[in-house]
């Protein structure tokens, strides 16, 4: 499909038009399906939700451009640091470079929290009407798009799409005795109270951190201070 865009040849990427209507077309039906839900549903009745919140979000990733999974410049797709520290970013390789000293690069702006795939995940606590805003703010910026639509409204859409799927996500799964609304379906850790693993680590972790920055542990001397030598044959 071509369009005369300000004098010069657009051409509409394929499958755009086809994508966009099934998108509007599914996200008609999960915002029914949540309008027939209470707010204190059983986990089961939100799994259908899940199921097709993350359908929704397979058809707006393929809408969008791709995502680096690091979000960094340099290394767009290496390692991705497992817990990398607030305020930086998710490549592994900068930030090892950061704990050991051995750049002058400033630290980038604070990053938000993101999946493996480097799409947002929304703060806690997860409620049914956080699931039913992030639904609104979807078919917001869903019926706002054209054909002619920039990458960033069309990033704008699979970010919000994903945590619109967090969200549900985490409420279709089983309720715990942790009490935790940021993490219903969580694990309980027996050695503090049964109170939320995923909360628990989280803190342990801040703990191991002086202003933003990780504390290197030294490695441990070998037995008796001295590397013990092989005899030759």
């Amino acid at each position: 499909m071509n369009e005369t865009r300000r004098g010069q040849q657009y051409t509409v990427p394929t499958g755009r038009p086809f994508l966009l209507g099934e998108l509007r077309t599914k996200l008609a039906a999960i915002e029914g399906s949540v309008r027939a839900l209470y707010a204190d549903a059983h986990p089961a009745e939100l799994e259908t939700v899940a199921d097709e919140t993350y359908l929704l979000f397979t058809i707006a990733r393929n809408l969008a451009p791709a995502k680096t999974y690091t979000g960094c410049d340099r290394h767009p797709n290496g390692a991705i640091d497992p817990e990398p520290p607030q305020g930086w970013t998710r490549c592994l390789l900068c930030n090892e470079a950061r704990r050991r000293g051995t750049t002058a690069a400033g630290v980038p702006g604070p990053a938000s929290r993101t999946s493996n795939l480097g799409y947002p995940v929304p703060e806690g606590p997860y409620s049914f009407e956080l699931l039913k805003q992030l639904l609104r703010r979807t078919t917001e910026v869903a019926y706002g798009l054209s054909l002619r639509s920039s990458d960033a409204e069309f990033t704008e859409l699979a970010d919000t799409v994903h945590q619109s799927f967090i969200v549900a996500r985490e409420l279709s799964r089983p309720r715990n005795t942790s009490g935790c609304d940021i993490h219903p379906g969580a694990p309980t850790d027996p050695t503090a109270d049964n109170a939320c693993l995923f909360c628990t680590a989280d803190r342990r972790r801040r703990l191991n951190q002086r202003d933003g920055v990780p504390v290197m542990i030294d490695r441990l001397p070998r037995r008796g201070g001295v590397r013990p030598r092989r005899s030759l044959p």
